[in-house]
């Protein structure tokens, strides 16, 4: 029939035309995903070639700001006025540190003996052992005082105190009140008559035994053990006398004693600065020392 044989046709046209237009549309999906995928294998290339470049950069800059104590050659242009005036100013830099650490180091030494001689003194007074104190004392002051540090030590194995001193005047003050038992009734009586009229210059203290030990007693609490040693020295010679005269004058030497270590620790000095080099060839190796680590020290 005509009218289904137009209706064939018209089918199978619409139908070349759907085929067709798919066809188009596959290949423009193909050239877009070809496209996009070209793109980006392309901004790869330059990602990573741009990265190599950047890469090679910072390695140049790292090489332009690396420090020139760690590079083994000059500096490129460096003239040899440069390099020794560099020289100079690295030996004054050694020479000033050198001097510092020396004086931070007295400082440390003379603070140390100041102390130690403080301790002892306060270990005599107490009539303690010295201990530790007596090597100290041997190690900071036995070559420069070696008697003074001697008779500390000596004064430290027997120790006189003022409480010692004060005990022994009283054992000296019974005596003479009740005289001596070995005095014959003779020369005790003669004593006593002699002594009822004295002769003696005007401002000159009483020769009597009570008022010398009232003196003595006044010089050992005010610290003066020598006037309080000159007052029982002129008492008559007893035992007892004898015996705290020996004590007063141990007294005296070591406290003697303690003061030269003192004023030794104060003034004296600890160490002797070492006078700088007077060219640069003694700071050359100095310099390279501290460039160059030490063999098996760790790097950071």
């Amino acid at each position: 029939m005509p009218g289904e044989h137009n209706l064939y046709k018209i089918s199978q046209s619409s139908s070349a035309g759907r085929r067709l237009l798919i066809g188009v549309l596959l290949l423009l999906f193909v050239g877009v995903i070809g496209a996009t995928a070209w793109t980006l294998i392309r901004g790869h290339d330059d990602a990573i070639k741009a990265a190599s470049e950047g890469d090679a950069g910072n390695v140049a800059v790292a090489a332009q700001n690396m420090p020139l104590g760690i590079s083994a050659q000059p500096a490129a242009g460096a003239t040899p006025e440069q390099m020794t005036n560099q020289m100079t100013d690295l030996e004054q830099r050694l020479t000033r540190i050198s001097v510092a650490a020396q004086t931070a180091s007295g400082y440390a030494n003379r603070a140390e003996a100041i102390m130690v001689a403080f301790a002892a003194r306060r270990a005599i007074d107490a009539g303690e052992p010295l201990g530790y104190l007596e090597n100290q004392l041997r190690l900071l002051f036995g070559n420069a005082q070696p008697k003074a540090v001697l008779t500390i030590i000596n004064a430290a194995r027997d120790p006189v105190t003022t409480n010692k001193l004060r005990a022994g005047l009283e054992d000296v003050n019974v005596l003479i009140k009740k005289g001596d038992p070995t005095e014959s009734w003779w020369s005790a009586t003669m004593r006593t008559m002699g002594s009822l009229v004295v002769v003696r210059r005007a401002g000159t203290p009483p020769p009597d035994p009570e008022q010398r030990m009232a003196r003595a007693r006044r010089g050992v609490e005010a610290g003066q053990i020598e006037d309080a040693i000159k007052e029982i020295a002129a008492l008559p010679t007893q035992p007892v006398v004898a015996q705290w005269l020996d004590q007063a004058r141990r007294y005296n030497e070591a406290h003697r004693a303690l003061d030269v270590i003192e004023a030794a620790a104060i003034l004296e000095p600890r160490t002797t600065p070492v006078a700088p080099a007077p060219s640069g060839q003694a700071a050359a190796p100095a310099a390279s020392a501290l460039a160059t680590p030490p063999a098996g020290a760790s790097k950071p």
